[in-house]
């Protein structure tokens, strides 16, 4: 992480190594570039302290955020004056690091100063939802000698893998068989291997059935996707007619009763990506609906849960035989014999199906994110 800070003869810069995008148990390492713009005099500062923190807020007309100290939701390992700067709801926030104490920069020189920290692995990805938010912030304070404290953040995104945070050290993980016995497994590794193992090719059908009969069946390839992955969906048609079919990806943000201001507050639905196809006289098709790179995976805390569908509407065409689904239009004698002109019918008798497929959502590649979806990873200030 870099900062850059300015004063009038002294600026700092903080810089966020890394693409800005972390997994839970990384280490983040942070670098904060002190210099004296000044020719004439050195310039004294009092002191300076890094700290990384996390942040929930709520909208607080449907949640209720509770309080409880064995609450894993607002519980800090560490707190200091630079969290109640950054604002409340403060649910994690790292050891504070002291850079130095009373530092004289030369005229024209830069100092440069380090810190890191780690993210929990129980702690929640970074989200912007409807009803709750969590995000992550790199925090500097600085102070020049008979001065006011300035304080520079910069944010960072974290991804999580529900269940990673049971898992043992990672010194104790299992190494790849050729490797060195002394050569320590990196935890960053294991968590892309569980990544990859859960969107490994797995086929899985399903059948949409009315009291008519089959409408169709549904054949998806894995059992999870990464972020950024397209959800290849296959449809096979059965006896019942079916006219069009609408396919919506959304993700579904409920709160648990515990935090609801009212009972039986409604799920919030965002839909991402949708696709219409047409399949009258279709015996089979395909289709892809695409998971952005700048959404959350599935997860849940103690307040809200994000999990992700497959919406299906089916619009079935109320007949009993198929060929009922045409016109024969007209029909006329020429020399070669008889000539019908088909046509579709103008109005056709209609109902729609809706049916919902849970998939489920997980990380993929921090420097894939990085790449993509756009980090700010600097920033400058003047103290």
């Amino acid at each position: 992480c870099t900062s850059d800070v300015k004063t009038t003869k002294q600026w700092y810069q903080r810089r966020v190594r890394g693409g800005g995008v972390y997994i839970v148990g990384q280490v983040i390492s942070c670098t904060v570039l002190l210099s004296n713009s000044s020719s004439i005099a050195a310039d004294r500062l009092a002191w300076a302290t890094g700290q990384i923190s996390g942040h929930v807020t709520v909208d607080e007309r449907h949640v209720h955020l509770a309080r409880d100290p064995k609450s894993s939701v607002l519980k800090t390992s560490s707190s200091s004056a630079l969290t109640k700067h950054a604002g409340d709801g403060c649910f994690f926030s790292s050891d504070p690091e002291i850079l130095f104490c009373d530092l004289q920069i030369p005229p024209n020189s830069s100092k440069v100063l380090k810190f890191s920290g780690i993210v929990p692995r129980d702690s929640p990805p970074s989200y912007r939802g409807s009803y709750i938010k969590y995000n992550y912030i790199v925090l500097v304070g600085l102070q020049r000698v008979n001065e006011p404290v300035s304080l520079i953040s910069l944010p960072i995104r974290i991804i999580n893998l529900p269940g990673i945070s049971q898992v043992e050290n990672s010194s104790k993980l299992p190494a790849h068989p050729f490797a060195p016995r002394e050569l320590q497994v990196n935890y960053e590794d294991y968590f892309m291997d569980k990544v990859q193992s859960l969107c490994c090719r797995k086929p899985r059908s399903f059948e949409v059935k009315t009291s008519e009969g089959l409408v169709s069946i549904v054949r998806l390839t894995k059992g999870a996707y990464r972020l950024g992955d397209p959800i290849e969906v296959n449809l096979d048609f059965g006896g019942v007619p079916c006219v069009q079919v609408t396919l919506k990806l959304q993700a579904l943000e409920t709160i648990s009763p515990e935090n609801e201001v009212k009972e039986d507050t409604e799920t919030r639905i965002t839909t991402h990506d949708t696709q219409t196809l047409s399949c009258l006289h279709t015996k089979s098709t395909s289709t892809s609906l695409h998971i952005p790179l700048n959404v959350v995976n599935s997860f849940s805390t103690n307040i809200i849960l994000v999990r992700w569908q497959v919406h299906f509407d089916f619009v079935i065409a109320n007949i009993k035989n198929p060929s009922e689904t045409v016109d024969i239009g007209v029909m006329s004698v020429s020399a070669k014999g008889l000539d019908c002109d088909w046509r579709p019918l103008e109005t056709l008798s209609v109902s729609t199906l809706s049916w919902e497929l849970p998939v489920r959502v997980v990380p993929t590649l921090p420097q894939y994110i990085a790449t993509i979806a756009w980090q700010r990873t600097q920033t400058k200030e003047t103290v």
